[in-house]
């Protein structure tokens, strides 16, 4: 058999299991059924976590809009991390006007713990109720709704929600990689929670039970480390029965992105780099999704311009194994599209062809770099 042969054959194993992922995982969200209306039976009362470390800036946007959430019952929570700047004194006068507003001011941290995870214990330890949500300070929900439609997803069996944050649109090359790896993700785990193996959440949209976060004993797995406080959190203690994912648009939390490629791959190796402590099976199944992507698209790659596409006799193999490839090209890039569509995020067709194939070169320096470098610890 000749080399080009044996290409085509790898190459269309290597689509074939990519179009399996799609059929199995991907495909979920086209066919979810999104809440449109408020349940406003359930409305049990909720306390918003917030961990700030000089966020001034970023309190007085966010502040205000949680002031005016749509919602009966609910407490919003500020750990104050350490601030330098003013955070303080507004907080402080901010308290006097807003009795849904408690404050924790944090001087210190113990060694070897991570701050924000020793933020967040506290703020949870010192919440009211049973129903924890979390945001960040740079965050922004996108409507007065956000805390309703987050907490109807609480049910007698469901301890945990995931939300979705995507990363506000702005000009440049890297604010559209930003923007669609993040929303990428987003489709990623919403899927695979979708198909009862949920394996990670983001911190800025999340939320889950205080009984759940004592019972497991909180960050106690991964203290030193300084990623982790959400998808490590999740992967350890989410299951089938347990966790629902939030997907309507008021309901999601946008954030402020990183506007220089160091800072960006500097996040994203803090995100990446816990990773290995996922479960074995997700680590499995998320290895096998982005190392056949990069085999297909290198192998691919390499069939186009080796494989004797000139030739006067086709096989029907070769037929075959060629369609294969072609729709998984297409079938790929028409599913994230859809999702993104179903979820609400602006974008278009070639965008995500082009994501396609640039991911490739993100699983390969960023990803890869990532898994098998130390996470970041607190020393």
């Amino acid at each position: 058999m000749l080399f080009s042969e044996i290409l085509l054959y790898a190459t269309a194993s290597f689509a074939l299991i990519q179009i399996l992922y799609l059929l199995f995982f991907f495909l979920r969200i086209l066919f979810h059924k999104t809440k449109t209306e408020i349940d406003f039976d359930f409305q049990k009362p909720v306390s918003v976590i917030v961990a700030a470390h000089n966020e001034l800036k970023n309190l007085k946007k966010l502040l205000p809009i949680l002031y005016r959430q749509n919602y009966p019952e609910f407490e919003i929570i500020v750990a104050n991390d350490r601030s330098s700047d003013e955070t303080e004194f507004f907080l402080r006068d901010e308290q006097q006007k807003e009795p849904r507003l408690r404050v924790l001011h944090i001087n210190h941290t113990p060694n070897h713990i991570s701050h924000k995870k020793y933020a967040l214990t506290l703020a949870i330890h010192a919440a009211k109720y049973e129903h924890l949500l979390f945001t960040d300070a740079d965050c922004l929900p996108n409507s007065e709704n956000w805390i309703a439609l987050m907490a109807q997803e609480f049910t007698k069996e469901k301890q945990i929600v995931l939300g979705i944050s995507p990363y506000q649109k702005e000009k440049g090359f890297l604010n559209w990689l930003i923007r669609y790896e993040t929303f990428f993700t987003a489709i990623q785990y919403v899927s695979y929670a979708l198909a009862k193996l949920p394996y990670m959440g983001v911190g800025r949209n999340l939320a889950y039970c205080k009984s759940l976060f004592l019972a497991s004993k909180g960050f106690r797995n991964h203290l030193k480390i300084v990623g982790g406080d959400d998808d490590l959190f999740v992967n350890a203690n989410a299951n089938a029965s347990n966790t629902s994912v939030c997907t309507h648009w008021q309901a999601q939390v946008s954030s402020v992105p990183k506007r220089t490629w160091k800072a960006w791959f500097r996040q994203k190796k803090r995100h990446l780099s816990v990773g290995k402590f996922y479960r074995k099976k997700h680590q499995l199944l998320l290895a096998l999704q982005n190392g056949t992507h990069v085999l297909f698209w290198t192998a691919f790659t390499l069939l186009i311009s080796t494989y004797p596409f000139q030739k006067e006799i086709w096989h029907w193999q070769e037929i075959i194994l060629c369609g294969i490839c072609g729709f998984r090209l297409i079938f790929w890039t028409l599913v994230q599209y859809l999702n993104a569509k179903k979820l609400y995020f602006n974008s278009n067709f070639v965008g995500w062809w082009i994501y396609d194939f640039l991911y490739v070169f993100f699983i390969i320096f960023v990803g890869m770099k990532s898994y098998f470098s130390k996470p970041e610890q607190w020393i």
